[in-house]
């Protein structure tokens, strides 16, 4: 039964992957394309090329992730079906998501499928809950709360200085060179989002292979990983246009100058994340915040506020819907693999 829960885990892992990249490259390539620093198409390739990077250079910061992070032991069976099930949610919410054009997290998903599908495990488990609750929970959450405000606070106060320096030089000149440093944050913030994406599949998956009593897991996770990064750069390279079009036309009306600030703002938050502080950090929480940040920074206004409100109810649901419908999935195989 482990073997073939291992083998579900692993052909649902692939169109989870793919829909990951499809799903977070908006976050480096709306804005950009938006203010005219490069053609979409190219646009798409550069963050192909640099989410694929991230994430093979993920693999050491996953690895560590997952030392910290003791999930509570259980059947291996059981401990399968939890990742499977998390597995299955996150992929059919990132889909829903997608179609609905909302830039949700994809690390918040994924680990309020983990703890829906923990807690309901112990239902039918010799496993008290107090277990599951012990885990470092608040660690990844509370980063994953204050980065939205930080990214927002962040962008709004760059654009101060942004100004300023810009105060009285050419504004063609000044565009010239902010869309040129938006060029150059396409590959940081995809590397960035690559780094998020390759640390949390990683964990995932030596969550399975050591459930699954794998031998060597190690060098399974080396081979996994070129499968990983080709699959998010592949969906890196349909653009997630959806996404991409209420990123970068209906949500904020941004200029080149208030674009470059986002954008490197985004970037430098990504970086800081995964390689200072080893941490899950959302990409398109972070993305979003840093637009709506440095937008709303303009004497007119510029927020579409219907849609940011919309846009907070999704991130609101994201770990709701996630959650519960991984433990609902839970439940139903428990009998099945018990």
């Amino acid at each position: 039964m482990e073997l073939l829960l291992m083998i579900l885990v692993g052909v649902v892992m692939m169109p989870t992957l793919y829909v990951a990249g499809l799903h977070d490259v908006p976050n480096s390539i709306a804005i950009p394309v938006r203010t005219r620093a490069l053609t979409p198409k190219l646009a798409t390739r550069v963050a192909a090329l640099f989410n694929t990077l991230g994430v093979l250079l993920a693999l050491p910061l996953g690895l560590y992730m997952y030392s910290w992070f003791d999930f509570p032991a259980m059947d291996p069976g059981l401990t399968l079906a939890v990742i499977l099930s998390a597995l299955i949610s996150l992929l059919g919410w990132n889909l829903f998501t997608y179609f609905q054009g909302v830039p949700t997290s994809t690390t918040h998903a994924l680990l309020a499928a983990l703890l829906g599908g923990s807690l309901a495990a112990v239902q039918v488990a010799d496993i008290a809950t107090e277990e599951v609750l012990a885990l470092p929970w608040l660690t990844p959450l509370f980063t994953l709360l204050l980065s939205p405000l930080v990214a927002f606070g962040a962008a709004y106060l760059l654009v101060f200085l942004a100004v300023r320096l810009a105060r009285g030089e050419d504004p063609h000149e000044v565009n010239r060179i902010s869309r040129g440093v938006q060029s150059v944050s396409v590959g940081l913030t995809s590397m960035g989002t690559g780094l998020q994406q390759g640390q949390r599949f990683a964990f995932v998956l030596m969550l399975a292979l050591a459930a699954a009593g794998v031998t060597d897991p190690e060098t399974w996770m080396a081979w996994s990983y070129v499968l990983f990064a080709l699959l998010i750069g592949a969906g890196c390279l349909h653009g997630g246009w959806r996404i991409g079009h209420v990123l970068g036309h209906r949500l904020v009306a941004i200029d080149p100058l208030r674009g470059m600030v986002a954008t490197t703002t985004t970037s430098g938050l990504l970086f800081a994340g995964s390689l200072g502080l080893a941490l899950p950090l959302s990409t398109s929480l972070t993305s979003a915040s840093a637009i709506i940040g440095a937008g709303s920074n303009q004497r007119f206004a510029t927020i579409n506020w219907r849609q940011f409100r919309r846009i907070i109810i999704f991130w609101t649901a994201t770990p709701l819907a996630s959650g519960l419908s991984t433990a609902v999935l839970t439940l139903v195989m428990a009998p099945l693999v018990l």
